[in-house]
């Protein structure tokens, strides 16, 4: 009977021991992340440290000296991002993609608001922080995050306090690097310079301007323009601050370049999904007639 038994169950356990031998061991995305991020920390020789055992590596490039920041808190946040392998990069500054205003607690990933909160906490100050595909946005990726990528994310947590400094720095830095001189700083923190003051008619707060213009921002892209014959007709006291303040100091056939901080253009929030949030704006302004 033994024997019996022993023929017929013998093709069944050798059939289990087959299917056992081929099923294929896959690695945890826990463990591709570890290598991945410890191969990326050593090949960089990024001074980096462990926080509490999540996986996500932290290092305060610069220390912040202002207010302690809270999820409940609106910050201005400045970053770039890249993956470990290099296939996606996101380090324009000056983008809309790459800058936040808004509540802490609502920025994602939260490895970024924790680092923030926990490892910054004083805002002024820049945090590196490489963070595990599966804390930061898993397999689906994001947008133009491919899936699985862990990320090398650098932010600067600026104080709104202190943003006026932080726009003419800014600004300083920009006209430095773009070889601009000869422009005037107004007592509001707005550059300009008058090319042609223009000998028509003068221009009040109520006017309204027909004119030719562009609209940079600081990495050179222009988001809106009125081209030589097909001008753009408006009210100045419909426009930003900062053409309000400067529109006024020219003629109609005047031309005024400004450089203008972000109080005078679009403010901490932005506009319309086309101004990223604090940004300071370069304008180049000709006026071709006066409709007083």
């Amino acid at each position: 009977m033994m024997k019996q038994f022993l023929k017929y169950a013998f093709p069944g356990l050798l059939l289990l021991t087959i299917i056992a031998a081929c099923e294929k061991k896959y690695e945890t995305i826990e463990v591709i992340d570890d290598r991945n991020i410890t191969a990326y920390i050593q090949q960089n020789k990024l001074n980096v440290q462990e926080y509490q055992g999540t996986g996500v590596y932290y290092e305060v490039l610069s220390p912040g000296s202002g207010t302690v920041t809270q999820y409940s808190d609106k910050v201005p946040l400045i970053f770039t991002i890249r993956s470990l392998d290099g296939k996606y990069v996101s380090a324009d500054t000056f983008s809309i993609g790459n800058r936040y205003y808004n509540y802490l607690g609502y920025f994602t990933p939260e490895a970024v608001r924790v680092g923030i909160k926990e490892v910054l906490k004083n805002r002024g100050g820049t945090l590196r922080m490489i963070i595990p595909s599966r804390l930061a946005f898993g397999r689906n990726g994001t947008g133009n995050i491919p899936g699985n990528a862990s990320l090398d994310l650098v932010v600067k947590a600026l104080d709104v306090s202190k943003i006026a400094d932080y726009d003419d720095f800014t600004i300083n830095k920009y006209m430095n690097a773009n070889g601009l001189s000869g422009f005037t700083k107004s007592p509001t923190g707005l550059y300009y310079k008058i090319s042609e003051v223009g000998t028509g008619s003068p221009i009040t707060i109520d006017s309204t301007v027909v004119a030719e213009y562009t609209g940079k921002f600081f990495n050179g892209s222009v988001f809106d323009k009125a081209v030589a014959g097909s001008p753009a007709t408006f009210a100045l006291t419909g426009v930003i601050k900062g053409w309000q303040e400067v529109i006024p100091l020219i003629k109609q056939g005047g031309s005024i370049r400004m450089i203008v901080p972000s109080a005078l253009a679009y403010g901490l929030e932005g506009s319309s999904g086309i101004i990223p949030s604090f940004s300071c704006l370069d304008f180049a302004v000709n006026v071709t007639d006066v409709k007083q």
